[in-house]
């Protein structure tokens, strides 16, 4: 079988509370980081640094302006404390999640994958990102024509840094509205998968990237 995300650790990191991972307390908060505006109907995830034009997902989705949150898992105490984005979450509903299914590009196929097996975005630079696929085409324009405009989204990742987390919202285009929301990828470069969730209902809640921050988690007592 793939690789699911655990659905109650979503719903404590998304609800701030409190989880155990090999008897280490964590405390999981929930901070909203901006609006992410949608205009094709469709979503992608990548890093930006490094594709910052990537295939959207086939679930299709409404335009509109979503909120989008993170959930930052913290430990330790003084010098020592340590905050990673444990879970990205873009919010297209207030229903609660029954399900939760792959997000896929075009000619991924979740059958040909082993146990535990999962598609997801390369990281290199430390960052994951959502956007609507036209703003990934702006970006890339705007990087192909800017040699350091990558130097512009570090400083405004800079703005909201704590170690070792941080993120920022941005128009690659100022003539377009369409926008993207970047955030740190939990320990760092690795691949990390998407999934959207769905109502019991089967109306579509929410896009979750998971950073497998908590994924070998207990629930905190």
């Amino acid at each position: 079988m793939a690789y699911a995300p655990n659905q109650r650790h979503i719903e404590i990191a998304f609800s701030s509370g409190g989880l155990l991972q090999n008897r280490k307390p964590y405390e999981v908060q929930r901070l909203e980081i901006g609006q992410l505006l949608v205009t094709s109907g469709a979503l992608a995830a990548s890093d930006p640094f490094v594709f910052p034009d990537p295939p959207p997902f086939t679930q299709a989705i409404p335009a509109g302006r979503y909120p989008v949150s993170v959930a930052v898992a913290c430990y330790g105490t003084g010098d020592e404390r340590d905050e990673r984005v444990a879970f990205a979450r873009v919010e297209m509903s207030y229903l609660p999640v029954a399900s939760w299914t792959m997000a896929l590009t075009e000619r991924q196929d979740p059958s040909a994958l082993e146990h535990d097996g999962y598609f997801g975005y390369g990281v290199d630079a430390g960052t994951g990102c959502f956007m609507d696929p036209v703003a990934g085409r702006l970006l890339a324009e705007r990087m192909g024509l800017e040699d350091e405009y990558s130097n512009v989204i570090i400083d405004g990742m800079e703005t909201t840094y704590r170690a070792t987390r941080s993120w920022h919202g941005w128009r690659p285009s100022p003539e377009r509205d369409e926008n993207i929301i970047c955030f740190s990828s939990g320990w760092g470069d690795g691949s990390y998968p998407s999934f959207f969730g769905f109502s019991a209902e089967g109306h579509l809640c929410a896009l979750v990237t998971d950073f497998f921050i908590l994924s070998d988690t207990e629930n905190a007592a």
